[in-house]
């Protein structure tokens, strides 16, 4: 089980920042995880439900094995980041991968998209 750290002075280059706003969306961490998730959602749109998490807790896991760790971070009232801790963390993942969903479901719907069998985890 994952620490949640507190008392981060500043994020490094694999930390996701969550939040919004451009700030955010430029930091280096979260536009790796962007490009973590984008190949990610054909395939998880087309995933049974009882399937899904298993992308989120993979994508968490990759980003917090990264050299240095990648951490989810959330800026506090104390000017100082801290870990969202393992939950949030997958519940941002699942967000970021259902993104443009229902345009995705269409898609595969009228057979503009294949989605092609995968092998399962």
């Amino acid at each position: 089980m994952q620490t949640q750290l507190t008392d981060i002075a500043a994020p490094h280059d694999h930390d996701i920042l969550c939040g919004t706003g451009n700030t955010i969306n430029s930091h280096s961490g979260n536009r790796l995880f962007r490009s973590l998730v984008k190949p990610l959602r054909i395939q998880y749109v087309a995933t049974p439900k009882r399937e899904k998490p298993v992308f989120a807790m993979l994508l968490v896991h990759q980003i917090r094995n990264l050299n240095p760790p990648g951490r989810f971070l959330k800026w506090g009232e104390d000017r100082r980041y801290s870990d969202v801790g393992q939950k949030k963390a997958i519940e941002k993942t699942r967000q970021a991968l259902r993104e443009g969903a229902p345009e995705i479901e269409q898609q595969i719907d009228t057979g503009q998209i294949i989605v092609e069998e995968v092998s399962r985890f």
